[in-house]
């Protein structure tokens, strides 16, 4: 009897597993390819250079492409004097109010001196160790540009090139899971890219035969592609 209930207990057990572990295996990665095309709404709302650049390439005769241009330019602008004027701030701003300071004592001094020869040689040291300090700190802080500034660079030229016979083309990867992914991309050359979840990410990369693979929340995902021209992948994970 007990071997009975024994051999019972074993069959629910294993019956139990399996459906756990099916349901496991169950999710699988559900993906959209589309050639990339810009629109006017993502133009106008959009802070990226490259969704900028992207409708003007499409779309040159447009009649608000003075209006893009304007904007793309001085999204790259805010963007280039976030990353390269803050650091010189500091230091500037310290040396001026030392200067400033330096220069209100001797002001106090020739008051009760009745004489102004004294100022005159404590302005020159400030100005020295100013200007001194104010180009140390201006040299300082041009530091070689961002891997995302380069990139935006790259991107940018890429979009504006009109050589037909151009070599590159760029991939958007666009995840709508919960779940962050790297991307692997190997073909002739082997591309590496990590998009949040909820989030997208681009690359440029070489036209050419590729196989693209990732995991995305335990879903594994591994695909042919032949990169010929510009695309967006949407992938998504489905129960």
């Amino acid at each position: 009897m007990k071997k009975i209930f024994l051999l019972i207990f074993l069959c629910i057990f294993t019956l139990g597993f399996s459906q756990k572990k099916k349901k496991s295996k169950s999710k699988t990665v559900v993906e959209k390819e589309t050639v990339i095309i810009y629109t006017e709404q993502e133009a106008e709302v959009s802070k990226e250079p490259r969704i900028i650049a992207g409708f003007l390439k499409q779309n040159p005769g447009h009649a608000r492409t003075d209006f893009f241009k304007r904007r793309l330019v001085e999204i790259i602008l805010a963007d280039n004097s976030s990353s390269e004027t803050k650091p010189a701030i500091r230091p500037v701003g310290k040396t001026e109010s030392i200067a400033r300071n330096n220069e209100v004592k001797p002001a106090k001094n020739t008051l009760a001196s009745n004489t102004s020869s004294p100022a005159k040689p404590e302005r020159k040291v400030n100005y020295a160790s100013a200007g001194s300090m104010k180009s140390a700190g201006s040299s300082s802080s041009k530091a070689e540009p961002s891997d995302e500034a380069k990139r935006t660079a790259d991107m940018l030229t890429h979009l504006f090139n009109n050589d037909a016979g151009k070599n590159e083309a760029y991939i958007n990867v666009r995840n709508k899971s919960n779940c962050g992914l790297v991307m692997k991309i190997n073909g002739k050359k082997a591309y590496s890219l990590t998009v949040p979840a909820k989030g997208q990410n681009f690359i440029l990369i070489d036209k050419g035969d590729y196989v693209l693979s990732t995991a995305i929340c335990d879903a594994k995902y591994s695909a042919p592609k032949n990169i010929t021209q510009d695309i967006e992948i949407v992938l998504n994970v489905a129960e």
